[in-house]
């Protein structure tokens, strides 16, 4: 008799938490989505297919994140521009490591560059460490290698700059992407990559 009715209290506990627990992520996902509409931006939320199509495609060129699982949250657009842009939080961990990105995508754009995919991803700690003489290859990771040879040296000075910022370009669609510190606010963070678009719009003459 006593054990089916701990059995029970058990059942009930977790119930109540789980509940407890979703209305605190709706009441989150709230606050989130009324701040982000007060900035000017329209708040899309969770998309699946967005996620889909964004992990299939132009996240794949970033070598760092070949190992780890990949989730895409908060997706919020901007509609005021005649790009189509889109905003994100990107979350990537595995066992031991976890980094959460702020991230901005741009769709059918075509820079000035001869290769049809590439990635600039910030190198880790062990960058001070890497016998090169080109201060930009001492910071960035370039896949393809050759790649590095078709950037114009004004903008590898100016993303030097911008060490915790990473760049992939696939298919037509290029994301910035912004490690995230605890330090700085998220909007912040996307300010940031709008920055680095900047660069790369008057170095690659974006079409």
């Amino acid at each position: 008799m006593v054990i089916p009715i701990i059995v029970s209290i058990i059942i009930i506990s977790s119930i109540i938490e789980i509940l407890v627990i979703y209305q605190l992520s709706k009441s989150r996902q709230s606050k989130r989505k009324e701040y982000i509409e007060s900035l000017g931006y329209k708040y899309i939320g969770s998309d699946k297919e967005f996620e889909s199509s964004v992990l299939k495609g132009v996240v794949k060129t970033n070598p760092v994140l070949r190992w780890l699982s990949v989730r895409i949250n908060h997706v919020f657009t901007y509609e005021d521009t005649e790009e189509k842009r889109f905003y994100f939080e990107m979350y990537v961990s595995n066992r031991y490591y976890s980094q959460k990105y702020f991230c901005m995508l741009l769709k059918d754009i075509t820079l000035s560059i001869p290769t049809s995919q590439f990635s600039i991803v910030p190198r880790g700690f062990l960058k001070v460490f890497i016998p090169k003489e080109d201060a930009f290859l001492r910071q960035f990771i370039i896949k393809p290698k050759h790649a590095v040879d078709n950037l114009p040296y004004d903008l590898k000075e100016q993303l030097i700059r911008f060490s915790s910022v990473g760049i992939m370009y696939k298919d037509k669609e290029l994301l910035i992407s912004k490690a995230y510190s605890h330090k700085e606010l998220p909007i912040e963070a996307l300010k940031l990559c709008e920055e680095v678009y900047q660069h790369i719009k008057t170095s690659l003459q974006v079409h």
